[in-house]
């Protein structure tokens, strides 16, 4: 078999991994999930926004950072939508594009980093394809996920920074550094992963290299890190909303470690227990060391990686974790198999496996997440791929042919109850977490939008000026030249005008404005008895909205 006929066979394999992962990630991408997340909606709020007047939905212009509910994220995803939505408009499918888009290309970039880790291609292509029909990949890439836009700019960065080790060539080095800082521009968790992995691989490899190394390569690699440190600490520290985000989501912020300090504190009281003993077991640094390592080791738990999967829950798929079961035992005979192995380079996943919960532990809501620790999941495919093979190797044909017939078999069988708890199930599951029924709920209200004087809309359904914005398509040189007042309590844009009462129709307040033709939007539940009325529904038959029309 000649390498050539060995590189094609290789190229249309990965391919055809590719086209799978592909249909995976856009098969059915604007109706499933259904509804659209808070996070979606202002991710294609503002990528249109900064289309049409170069400015955020917060009238900043070209902003690196916005802020939504006093919470601040990168803008790198809503610049990514600028395209999809001048082809497609605003809608699901524009703001979904680049999560599925990138994802998709993440199983090529997955391919390269494993190749550049182990110089092999059974490993690289095995491990592109366990990671094309992984569930956590596939449920992040269809939402509108900034941690899997990133996860493609780490993965394709360090793949290129790796291959360029052994000819020392600059020209994998150079867009291997640009994709990793692009990263930070994306999502939060690069900014302080990359630059760890980074000084992890250089000290760890630095060793092995022997003095005919050129200087001024290792020198570059040296200030790469640095740069990438001090980028990463510019973005934390000194960009509006950056320190104010780690403050947010840190332990170190974290109210719930505060007062359990302080319920041990009055406990000891209590108990009449000496001041120094209890200085000594209820400190700071105890309890968020405490606190630290039990987020660390929840990371890699079974129940989180294979069982039950993590947090928020509008991402979880009822009855699947993360990583289909099968792969486990695959992943821990890998694991050793690294573990015992003398070849350095070969320790770069478990380098990369251990720091991911570094960063992620150090945050305190929705523990585990699957945003913060996806960057964990192409070293836990590598992995599972890495010994899977080994497990072939030096074996009988006929121990290979079980093998490989009951890991097909089982995979097969976990792989499409995946596809139905996520095609299936998902849309109906506990649906209300993706606030299904806001686009009729908007669309039924544009139909008469022209012919009022005033939409009046609870906010009981919770914060929900972007999913306006969006089914709207708000004009947003408008709502700008407004203030970009967003839904403050009795304020509003336009024609719409925003109270906390559930049943405004009912529980009418003398804040609410003077207007002959006015739109209740009430909650679904109300019990009205209005005769001109809509009810919303979800697709589990619950009331989302109820739609009255008065005319005074």
């Amino acid at each position: 078999m000649t390498d050539l006929y060995k590189k094609n066979i290789i190229l249309i394999f990965l391919l055809l991994i590719f086209f799978v992962g592909g249909l995976l990630r856009f098969y059915q991408l604007d109706k499933v999930p259904n509804g659209l997340h808070i996070d979606e909606a202002i991710n294609g709020v503002n990528g249109y926004f900064l289309l049409k007047t170069g400015k955020d939905s917060n009238n900043s212009k070209l902003p690196f950072q916005t802020e939504v509910f006093g919470d601040y994220n990168p803008t790198g995803y809503a610049y990514l939508t600028i395209l999809p939505i001048k082809l497609f408009g605003l809608n699901e499918f524009s703001t979904r594009f680049p999560g599925a888009f990138l994802g998709s290309l993440t199983i090529l970039a997955c391919y390269l980093l494993t190749f550049s880790i182990f110089r092999n291609k059974k490993v690289g292509l095995l491990s592109a394809f366990l990671f094309a029909v992984n569930p956590w990949h596939i449920v992040l890439s269809r939402s509108s996920e900034e941690t899997l836009v990133s996860l493609f700019f780490v993965v394709s960065g360090f793949a290129l920074v790796i291959l360029s080790f052994e000819n020392q060539k600059l020209k994998l080095l150079i867009p291997g550094i640009l994709l990793l800082a692009v990263s930070y521009f994306v999502y939060f968790t690069p900014r302080v992963f990359v630059p760890l992995v980074f000084l992890a691989i250089l000290i760890y490899l630095f060793r092995i290299w022997n003095k005919k190394q050129i200087r001024k390569y290792k020198s570059l690699l040296v200030g790469s890190f640095l740069l990438l440190g001090v980028l990463a600490l510019f973005l934390v520290f000194l960009v509006k909303g950056g320190e104010d985000r780690f403050k947010q989501v840190s332990i170190f912020g974290s109210l719930e470690t505060r007062l359990v300090m302080e319920e041990q504190i009055r406990e000891d009281g209590v108990s009449g227990t000496n001041i120094k003993i209890t200085q000594t077991f209820h400190n700071k640094v105890v309890n968020y060391f405490l606190t630290y390592i039990s987020n660390y080791v929840d990371y890699f738990s079974g129940s989180f990686l294979f069982i039950k999967g993590g947090l928020p829950v509008w991402l979880r798929v009822e009855g699947m974790g993360l990583v289909y079961l099968i792969e486990l035992p695959f992943l821990l005979v890998g694991l050793a198999t690294l573990v015992t192995n003398k070849n350095k380079m070969h320790k770069v996943p478990l380098l990369w496996l251990l720091i991911v919960p570094m960063v992620a532990a150090i945050t305190t809501d929705d523990i585990p997440n699957i945003r913060r620790s996806l960057i964990m999941l192409p070293m836990i495919e590598v992995i599972s791929a890495f010994g899977f093979l080994y497990i072939l190797q030096n074996k009988r044909k006929l121990i290979n042919i079980l093998v490989i017939s009951s890991f097909g078999i089982f995979l097969t069988y976990n792989f499409f109850y995946f596809l139905h708890q996520y095609f299936v199930h998902v849309p109906i599951h506990r649906n209300w977490f993706r606030n299904e029924g806001f686009g009729e709920m908007v669309n039924t209200v544009k139909n008469s939008y022209n012919n009022v004087d005033k939409v009046i809309v609870t906010k009981d359904a919770g914060g929900i000026y972007p999913l306006i914005l969006f089914y709207m398509k708000y004009d947003p040189k408008t709502y700008q030249d407004e203030g970009a007042p967003k839904d403050k309590n009795y304020g509003g844009f336009g024609k719409f005008f925003f109270v906390p009462q559930a049943c405004p129709s009912i529980d009418k307040d003398i804040r609410f404005p003077n207007a002959n033709k006015i739109i209740y939007v009430n909650k679904g539940d109300c019990k009205l008895k209005a005769i001109n009325q809509k009810i919303i529904y979800r697709k589990d038959k619950t009331k989302v909205f109820n739609i009255t029309y008065e005319q005074i």
